[in-house]
């Protein structure tokens, strides 16, 4: 199954974006990823937390911890499809200034 789509058995259907797919395809801990597999299904589940707020206005984070590190999942949702965009996983260190840079 592709990392970059994948049914959830929730409501909503998650969509990596170019970069949180790459960054997942550059862990290499297997369970690390299963980790974060994890979290997508909750975020999946329930979408809609706390929102960011000033330049990342509707941004949403979700969070876990893995081998004493924190990690993040930042994303946004689109209400009328239903449907969940992951825009970067990693770990919290930087997480929201990284965020912030353009795409590349």
């Amino acid at each position: 199954m592709s990392l970059k789509t994948w049914p959830m058995l929730a409501m909503y259907k998650i969509i990596l974006l170019p970069r949180a797919e790459k960054q997942l395809r550059k862990i290499k801990d297997s369970r690390l990823v299963q980790a974060f597999r994890r979290c997508l299904n909750e975020v999946a589940a329930q979408p809609r937390q706390k929102s960011k707020v000033g330049d990342l206005r509707g941004v949403y984070g979700h969070g876990f911890n893995y081998a004493g590190a924190a990690w993040m999942v930042a994303y946004f949702t689109d209400e009328e499809k239903q449907a969940v965009y992951i825009i970067a996983v990693g770990s919290h260190k930087g997480f929201w200034q990284e965020i912030k840079r353009p795409l590349n």
